[in-house]
């Protein structure tokens, strides 16, 4: 059975982002678990699961394909989902298909606050 982790998962090998995300959510006490890898991420969501997944379209893989994966797990179906993307037409149609929100870069803390239904 998994745990209930009460923060928010972030796929991302960008350290300045996950450095950026751990200070805002830091602020409202979200804890945050990140990975570099996709797989890693993965392996953790086997016995996790988190209140909000984050990922990071510069992922070692493509992050559609990661959030498409994750949206077939029953137990995780209703966990909010966002991919963050560059500011172009076919992220923007991708996510949709994959119907996953998209969150434009960069990241700002009311994005971010509005994705965790914060702001």
């Amino acid at each position: 059975m998994a745990t209930d982790y009460p923060g928010l998962l972030l796929l991302s090998r960008n350290d300045a982002l996950r450095a950026y995300v751990d200070l805002v959510l830091s602020e409202r006490g979200i804890p945050v678990r990140h990975f570099d890898l996709a797989r890693e991420g993965l392996f953790w969501l086997l016995d996790h699961t988190p209140r909000y997944v984050l990922l990071d379209q510069d992922l070692d893989v493509d992050p559609f394909a990661v959030a498409a994966r994750i949206r077939h797990v029953r137990r995780l179906k209703e966990v909010p989902l966002a991919v963050l993307i560059e500011p172009t037409e076919k992220h923007r149609t991708t996510a949709e298909v994959v119907r996953v929100k998209a969150i434009e870069k960069p990241l700002t803390r009311d994005k971010l606050f509005r994705f965790l239904g914060l702001g």
